[in-house]
């Protein structure tokens, strides 16, 4: 989809030079997907390399139109979500958990 929006194929860079297509391994946030990392290097040395999660096609295309615009996304969950959370909130850990047993060092 983002392809056919932007008019590119992957590894190929808008005629702007704006943007790019590559298919990223594994980016260590299964419960956030789908998601797409954006890197910006326009600014170099500096650059910014960020997670936008929980996307929709339409969610990636206004991403892609914010930058587009010269405007910088919020960074992480477009929906909200806190972390890896389920999106219906916590289901567990509502509590600190126990201390692990420790037998007494001392009395051994």
């Amino acid at each position: 989809y983002m392809g056919h929006h932007l008019g590119v194929g992957e590894d190929e860079v808008t005629p702007d030079g704006t943007f790019s297509i590559s298919e990223m391994e594994c980016m260590g946030a299964c419960a956030n997907a789908p998601m797409v990392c954006i890197a910006d290097y326009s600014n170099p040395p500096s650059y910014r390399y960020d997670y936008f999660e929980d996307l929709t096609v339409e969610s990636a295309i206004a991403l892609v139109e914010e930058l587009r615009a010269g405007r910088y996304p919020k960074v992480g969950s477009q929906t909200g979500r806190q972390g890896a959370m389920p999106v219906g909130g916590r289901t567990s850990l509502f509590e600190p958990p126990p201390q692990p047993y420790c037998r007494d060092l001392e009395s051994a």
